[in-house]
């Protein structure tokens, strides 16, 4: 759900298929839990030079539209609120390693067929007390996989909060964790090979399911060769 402005108490609220059904049944809703974000707001529309004085610092901030409420926190929320402990001097942050690469960058070359290569995630700066989840983001499948389970399948402008693109097949798949704190993963990656044409190239977002935070990492792949399985020449006629 979401505040529509900051007027009244008015809610924009999403049901589900389970709150739908159970409004149906005459039933009553009774939400226990939200996430409460400041995607959207624009600090920098902040003004200490207002001439109405201190009380009118934020006033454009305030007037702010605001976005629609959205079930899908997981990848519409790029920063989230979250309660951290009160001796917190931190905020949490995700960090990638790439072997090999200065750039952020995963490149897939012709030798590299049927390969995998590894992405490390570290969550710093936060202990989970029960467990946490990484989601990651292709924006274009055709162009690599990811060793996890696949969520769904998104388009539209659900992630524009991170960057300005035309996402049609964009998948969000849920990563499991390779230690036992839950504060850090290895991604494996393997290349598609289903086409011919060299320099094609994604961006792949990991976002940390309870402080939402995010890093993002680029694919290229190279590989121009189509990978098919070849028919032996064993027991067969000229």
């Amino acid at each position: 759900m979401g505040f529509l402005d900051n007027s009244s108490i008015t809610v924009d609220a999403v049901l589900t298929k389970k709150g739908r059904e159970i409004l149906s049944k005459g039933g009553n809703l009774a939400i226990d839990s939200f996430t409460v974000t400041d995607t959207g707001i624009d600090y920098t529309l902040w003004n200490a030079d207002h001439p109405s004085g201190s009380a009118y610092y934020g006033e454009a901030i305030e007037n702010l539209p605001q976005l629609e409420s959205s079930v899908h926190a997981r990848y519409s929320m790029r920063n989230r609120l979250v309660t951290l402990p009160i001796n917190t001097i931190t905020v949490p942050t995700l960090d990638i390693e790439i072997p090999g690469s200065q750039n952020f960058t995963v490149t897939f070359e012709d030798g590299d067929v049927g390969a995998f290569k590894q992405v490390t995630a570290h969550l710093k700066g936060f202990a989970p007390n029960n467990g946490t989840q990484l989601y990651g983001i292709i924006e274009t499948p055709n162009v690599c996989g990811l060793r996890g389970e696949l969520v769904q399948e998104i388009s539209g402008i659900s992630r524009d909060y991170i960057r300005e693109a035309d996402l049609k097949r964009s998948k969000v798949y849920l990563l499991q964790p390779h230690d036992t704190s839950n504060v850090m993963w290895n991604i494996g990656l393997s290349p598609d090979t289903t086409q011919t044409v060299a320099g094609r190239e994604t961006e792949i977002t990991l976002i940390e399911g309870t402080t939402g935070a995010w890093a993002s990492f680029r694919v290229v792949n190279n590989i121009t060769r189509l990978h098919r399985n070849l028919m032996s020449t064993t027991n067969t006629k000229g």
